[in-house]
């Protein structure tokens, strides 16, 4: 069995950049003066490229989603962002551990155990040792029950 930690966050909110340009640097750009700034970003997402643009999606904490927003409307020009949108309504739930990327099917576990509980997934970011889902927030809760009953008994 693997030792997974489960960890939630529903402090946050959800920033989408729509139809960025798709070219060298734009991330760097955005992220740099997000960054420079002193904003965390906890999830980042990049859609498929279609036609040159792609969308770009990133979690913040909520209570800087003002500041941040305003950053970005000040930046849609310089990155070629046809429009910003965001929501404050989502929350975290993550699973991590050291043998993920070697576990097959832990992803699947994550996303049926949500789903038993009725909870829809709303974005889906991984990386070599962790999984992490952006829920909605009233969610939060009974997702980290979920997650818990799935891989901690």
């Amino acid at each position: 069995m693997v030792d997974v930690h489960i960890a939630s966050n529903a402090n946050i909110a959800k920033v989408t950049l729509h139809s960025v340009l798709d070219k060298p640097g734009i991330a760097a750009e955005i992220f740099g003066k997000l960054g420079a700034q002193g904003f965390n970003v906890e999830l980042v997402v990049s859609g498929i490229p279609h036609k040159g643009r792609s969308d770009i999606l990133f979690a913040v904490a909520e209570n800087e989603l003002d500041a941040i927003n305003a950053l970005l409307q000040k930046m849609k020009g310089e990155i070629g962002a046809e429009k910003v949108s965001h929501t404050s309504s989502v929350a975290l739930v993550s699973i991590a551990g050291h043998q993920l990327a070697q576990t097959p099917g832990i992803a699947a576990r994550m996303f049926n155990a949500l789903s038993k509980a009725g909870i829809n997934i709303e974005t889906i970011s991984t990386s070599m040792s962790s999984v992490s889902c952006m829920v909605a927030e009233d969610k939060a809760k009974e997702a980290v029950e979920a997650l818990r009953k799935e891989f901690q008994g």
